[in-house]
């Protein structure tokens, strides 16, 4: 692996921790389109993974009187409990109509939750939180973004920002691990062959990220980052749409 890759992997990683921190998601969203054109889709969706339960463990100590455990479970468990599913689809189908598949759906949910917000109209409950758990879980598996699935839920049942940033980080955590594992048990998966001072540059990115990230957020209007989850899912899907393409036309 070349220098230059190294250092925009380490890049990278330091400006997702940044956007995690101030938005509570983001660092999949961002990290994995462009780790994946670098690395390849399995080895860079396999980092992306194990980066992320990182992260999230280094933000949960900050956060922890704001965390909503029931919501962690209503949204966490299913997330986990489809990741098998996607992990066997994963590995037996094409990566290129998954990525589209996956980004086509998100893109219809989040315009979907934003025509419904404009009309006034909520949405909760268990039933939500569940189907928000399922298309997180997959999206986290199949195309590394398990982001847009809550937003579209956190616009629909008007989540409060701050509770919804600490809420997510332990189920980040639950997702990207089980995520990984799972990859290791249908795919045999490996991480890539980073050199060393990449890897320690990673894991100082993502501590220096996270204090960056606290610092901006003490310093944004709330809706200003209410906009930038929305903005950051739609990226995350076209992001995925394009890294589709990619893949199919080779």
């Amino acid at each position: 692996m070349s220098i230059t890759v190294a250092l925009t992997v380490v890049g990278l990683v330091l400006l997702s921790s940044i956007i995690q921190r101030i938005a509570g998601m983001g660092f999949g969203m961002i990290l994995a389109p462009f780790i994946v054109v670098m690395l390849g889709a399995h080895e860079g969706i396999m980092l992306v993974n194990f980066l992320s339960i990182i992260a999230p463990v280094l933000v949960v100590p900050r956060v922890w009187p704001d965390i909503e455990w029931r919501r962690v479970m209503w949204i966490g468990v299913p997330a986990i409990a489809i990741m098998p599913a996607a992990a066997w689809l994963s590995v037996n189908s094409p990566a290129g109509p998954l990525y589209m598949l996956v980004a086509a759906l998100v893109l219809f949910g989040l315009s979907s939750s934003l025509i419904l917000r404009r009309i006034n109209r909520r949405v909760d409950g268990k039933t939500a939180q569940v189907i928000t758990g399922i298309g997180s879980g997959a999206g986290t598996v199949l195309g590394g973004v398990g982001g847009p699935a809550v937003t579209i839920y956190a616009v629909l049942s008007r989540w409060p920002l701050i509770s919804m940033i600490a809420t997510l980080q332990p189920m980040w955590i639950m997702m990207s691990a089980a995520s990984f594992g799972s990859k290791l048990a249908f795919d045999d998966g490996q991480l890539p062959g980073l050199p060393w001072w990449a890897w320690v540059g990673s894991a100082g990115a993502i501590v220096l990220g996270i204090f960056v990230g606290e610092w901006v957020q003490r310093r944004v209007d709330e809706k200003l980052v209410r906009r930038l989850v929305v903005v950051l899912a739609f990226l995350g899907a076209l992001l995925a749409l394009a890294t589709g393409l990619r893949e199919m036309l080779g």
